[in-house]
């Protein structure tokens, strides 16, 4: 009795153990299947970055080999003399005594020459070479009223004329414009361009424009203010970074101020240089009139026509 009772439990017994031992055979099975797939996509993904990694190097080697080279520099043979590249050559040079930008003579003296002063140049001569220059103006009123606006305004405050005046044509490259500012705008003197297409002022007639270029230049001299309203938006600002670095009563000054370029001056005085090279044509006078008979003349009778003519015939 106690035999068979022995011999039932340890049936059971088996029985329990491998009844754990098939779900835990299970739960392995079932738990490497998702494992297995995760690990071949991250098998997948270390190989593509491997390979990443790999083309990246095999690139970095070739570019190496490429600017790096282990051979050792020619050297020219001996009694070879290296010539040097030929220099640019200066916009500016000087030849006994005197300078030239781009082939044009300068003024003697022109680092000297002041902001203020009386013109020498004419008028005349002003509007000829600006029709020379560019014969398809770019302006909103006729260039001898461009001018004498310049003669108007520069004078009132005692500013050189034609120097203004050739400023503005170096600035919009002879009222050609085609930069930032625009010819409708009557900035005559670049006010307000930083480039990067930034228009700059404008004014609402070329009279204004001319004005405030010529206030513009009494900011940099610090002499004196403006005998009219102050029409230039930047006045202020020229006049205060004067103030705290220094004034400027020439045109040399300008150089590196008003304008970023080293040879600014050298441009306005080359340009003023072929306005008095000029010779304006002198106006034509028109023929005198031939005078007109009186109307009120009495007419010849037939009589005393005929009678004349009798008389030459004889």
């Amino acid at each position: 009795m106690n035999y068979k009772k022995i011999t039932f439990a340890c049936v059971l017994l088996g029985l329990s153990l491998y009844a754990g031992v098939c779900a835990a055979t299970v739960r392995e099975v079932a738990d490497e299947a998702p494992a297995s797939k995760q690990t071949i996509i991250a098998d997948k993904k270390d190989k593509k970055l491997l390979n990443k990694k790999q083309r990246a190097v095999q690139i970095t080697q070739e570019k190496d080999k490429i600017v790096v080279s282990t051979k050792p520099v020619a050297k020219p043979p001996a009694g070879t003399i290296k010539v040097p590249a030929a220099p640019r050559p200066s916009l500016l040079q000087e030849k006994d005594g005197k300078f030239y930008f781009s082939g044009t003579q300068l003024p003697d003296d022109y680092r000297n020459i002041a902001i203020y002063g009386e013109a020498i140049a004419s008028k005349a001569q002003a509007i000829a070479y600006i029709l020379a220059a560019n014969p398809a103006v770019k302006l909103a009123c006729p260039v001898e009223e461009l001018v004498d606006l310049y003669w108007q305004e520069a004078k009132r405050e005692n500013v050189r004329p034609d120097l203004a005046l050739a400023q503005s044509l170096v600035e919009t490259g002879a009222y050609r414009y085609g930069g930032d500012v625009l010819h409708h705008q009557n900035n005559f003197c670049g006010l307000g361009t930083i480039g990067g297409g930034v228009r700059g002022a404008s004014f609402a007639t070329p009279q204004m424009g001319v004005r405030a270029h010529i206030q513009h230049l009494l900011a940099y001299t610090q002499t004196k203010r403006p005998s009219t309203d102050i029409v230039d938006p930047r006045y202020d600002l020229a006049y205060n970074i004067r103030l705290e670095r220094g004034v400027v009563n020439t045109w040399y000054g300008l150089n590196g101020t008003w304008a970023m370029g080293s040879l600014y001056c050298e441009k306005i005085m080359a340009t003023y240089q072929k306005i008095l090279a000029q010779q304006p044509v002198e106006e034509i006078k028109p023929a005198p009139a031939e005078p007109v008979k009186e109307k009120n003349k009495k007419k010849r009778s037939m009589k005393q026509r005929v009678s004349e003519i009798l008389q030459e015939q004889k």
